[in-house]
């Protein structure tokens, strides 16, 4: 297996980033891997806009996974108050299943520490998947007890409503 570097994404990172959240959770990519939403979602799950006015705000920051120099996983933290947010956690599904998703989660952690003092992480699943509630779990993260809604009114595709979202969080 190939060395994995971690670092943090920049503008010319952006259409890579882009196409790799659109594998990891939707289309028939994603349907190989076991973190899609392709049973509830379909649609694009961001646009390279997005992904780039999140790139473009200090106070977020993609942390990328790269093998062979290829773009193979990202997750973005964003700091909000006295905690940093977790999301848009995207690992190729060809690269699902080998620890990857775990060494990205460190990365991620030592990265809210590193670039703002963080002392949690906080993120939100959606309610219905208990296997990926349950990974997260094992990576340390404990439900808050806080449910959100899902943004049905943005998130295209939507192939059921009865869910939400589960927040759970992890001390750094």
């Amino acid at each position: 297996m190939s060395e994995t570097r971690f670092g943090i994404a920049g503008l010319g990172d952006v259409p890579h980033l882009a196409l790799l959240i659109e594998k990891a959770y939707r289309g028939e990519d994603a349907a190989r891997g076991w973190t899609n939403e392709a049973a509830l979602l379909t649609g694009p799950r961001s646009s390279s806009l997005e992904v780039e006015a999140l790139v473009r705000d200090p106070d977020s920051r993609f942390v990328t996974a790269m093998r062979d120099g290829r773009l193979v996983g990202c997750a973005l933290i964003q700091l909000k108050g006295d905690h940093a947010h977790f999301g848009m956690f995207a690992i190729d599904p060809d690269h699902q299943g080998n620890g990857l998703g775990r060494q990205l989660i460190a990365a991620a952690e030592d990265s809210a520490r590193t670039l703002w003092g963080c002392a949690s992480m906080r993120l939100a699943v959606i309610s219905l998947r208990d296997e990926l509630i349950a990974w997260y779990e094992r990576r340390g993260f404990v439900r808050t007890g806080e449910r959100e809604p899902f943004p049905f009114e943005t998130a295209t595709g939507a192939m059921r409503r009865d869910f939400d979202l589960v927040v759970l969080s992890k001390p750094l």
